[in-house]
């Protein structure tokens, strides 16, 4: 019996569409039915590496839906762009006009969008209100994204729910694992015993493209790359599986762990917390962790002398987890929901698994030094509407400001003088003075001045940092005239905080 020769890239492919070893999913049936049925437009969701676009192009290759009969574009080419009229009319060269974009969308059987989750938002929503008028046109979508269901990429709209058949591919059986890693066997002349597929199986945690990734670095390690003339074997092992097959995700995933470990931008002061929220996630092996959970990991042990900074930072950085998963491109793998955090993605939890997370510590380069707050404000009532322009703009760089209106539930029913003295002394590394003609008259300021003032004797580096509002500094018993200062006749708010945050930047590392 003469085996036909295959390249390796052809039989075990993560990145492409496996000519050899496609197993069809319980639901590619049903699919490939959808796709045949006049009117109906169609969405396919699922999390990234469950075989979405190979299931969509094997499906349109049964029905003998060709390049001739398909337009075909991926939405992250038009990830900035609001309106779908104006994209299809990029992708048909012709104006944003609703009669020229539907001339051209009905020379095609169908339009299939790929990556249909990149869209901008509102170029989705605009979609999902065409798809119910051109239902009745006869033109038809096939779309392709990452979503747990297709509400997620284009909203929640009853009437378009009976002209859309949605279908969402999750992960897959060992039944099915043991059909590809066959077909992949038989391709190449090679032999896995079964515990190497055990191992294997339970890696990929019924991801197909981990799968496939795994398969195809142990014929590598093998030096298998394309049909054996004679039977070989090749080993899965373990340590092969954390050091080669990780690897090959570090592109995809490594940046996006070490930024969601820092957290929010440059914030010292929330650095370590952040670090240990996804360092929990990662080590705990789960889909979905509550906030409960991870407060006890990272709150519950600490002794009490520390324990409320810890928790309140904690808690900030909880509060902010949705703006950080979405700042570093994370919205496709982390929901944050119902104060659960969920891995919505088997590849990136499959990473997380087997990453050595010392690779995660060294990038994050951890720098706090137990301050509950990178910047302490004091300022006369009079000025505040420009301190809350300055404060807008610090809390915007990511760092943790004390400003009172922000904390009067904390403040509500405690000491005020015993509270605002241990904040202004112990809880900030800078106390930022916000110095006008009011500062001087008013009770509370001078009395915050001089805590500061007080504290600052007993810092190895500077605390005060004086910002006059106005065009002259007031004198102030206890400032020296020849102590720095910023003035904002001079400098705009945007540019005093980015001083602030450069000179957090640039502390020296803990011992």
């Amino acid at each position: 019996m003469v085996i036909p020769e295959h390249r390796l890239a052809e039989v075990f492919n993560e990145a492409g569409l496996p000519e050899v070893t496609y197993v069809a999913p319980r639901e590619a049936k049903q699919i490939v039915g959808s796709l045949a049925t006049a009117g109906k437009h169609v969405t396919l969701v699922g999390p990234s590496g469950s075989g979405k676009s190979t299931v969509a192009y094997r499906s349109l290759v049964k029905l003998g839906l060709g390049a001739s009969k398909v337009h075909s574009f991926s939405g992250r080419t038009y990830n900035q762009i609001e309106s779908i009229l104006e994209v299809l009319s990029l992708e048909f060269g012709v104006e944003p006009e609703i009669g020229q974009v539907e001339e051209w969308l009905r020379v095609f059987d169908l339009v299939f969008i790929d990556d249909v989750h990149h869209l901008h938002l509102k170029a989705r929503m605009e979609l999902a209100s065409q798809l119910k008028l051109w239902h009745e046109k006869g033109i038809r979508f096939f779309m392709v994204g990452i979503a747990k269901t297709s509400d997620e990429i284009l909203g929640q709209d009853p009437e378009l729910a009976i002209r859309n058949d949605v279908w969402r591919l999750g992960t897959q059986s060992d039944d099915f694992m043991l059909q590809l890693v066959g077909l992949g066997e038989s391709a190449l002349n090679i032999t896995i015993d079964d515990e190497g597929k055990a191992t294997a199986i339970r890696a990929a945690q019924g991801s197909p493209s981990i799968f496939q990734a795994i398969c195809r670095i142990a014929c590598v390690d093998a030096e298998v790359l394309a049909t054996q003339a004679e039977a070989k074997e090749v080993k899965i092992e373990l340590p092969l599986i954390r050091e080669s097959v990780v690897h090959q995700y570090d592109g995809r995933y490594l940046a996006k762990t070490v930024n969601l470990a820092r957290g929010r931008r440059q914030a010292r002061s929330v650095h370590d917390t952040y670090f240990r929220i996804v360092e929990q996630i990662a080590a705990n092996g789960k889909e979905q962790t509550s906030k409960d959970e991870l407060y006890h990991k990272v709150v519950g042990s600490k002794d009490a002398s520390k324990k409320t900074q810890i928790r309140n930072s904690f808690y900030r950085a909880m509060n902010n987890l949705p703006k950080v998963i979405e700042e570093h491109g994370l919205s496709d793998v982390l929901i944050y929901e119902n104060d659960t955090l969920t891995i919505d993605d088997p590849v990136f939890r499959f990473y997380l698994d087997h990453l050595d997370f010392a690779k995660v510590r060294a990038q994050v380069n951890i720098r706090r030094v137990g301050y509950e707050y990178d910047v302490a404000v004091s300022f006369a009532g009079e000025n505040r509407e420009i301190v809350v322009e300055l404060v807008n703009e610090l809390t915007s760089r990511g760092l943790e400001v004390f400003y009172d209106f922000d904390q009067k539930g904390i403040l509500w029913g405690k000491d005020l003088r015993a509270e605002l003295q241990k904040i202004y002394s112990q809880d900030a590394q800078f106390m930022v003075i916000c110095l006008s003609d009011y500062y001087p008259e008013k009770d509370w300021t001078v009395f915050e001045f001089e805590v500061g003032k007080t504290a600052s004797k007993k810092r190895t580096g500077e605390y005060l940092l004086p910002v006059v509002i106005g065009d002259e500094s007031p004198s102030i018993v206890g400032l020296p005239a020849t102590v720095g200062h910023l003035a904002l006749n001079s400098e705009s708010v945007s540019e005093v905080a980015d001083l602030v945050q450069d000179k957090l930047s640039r502390l020296p590392l803990p011992e």
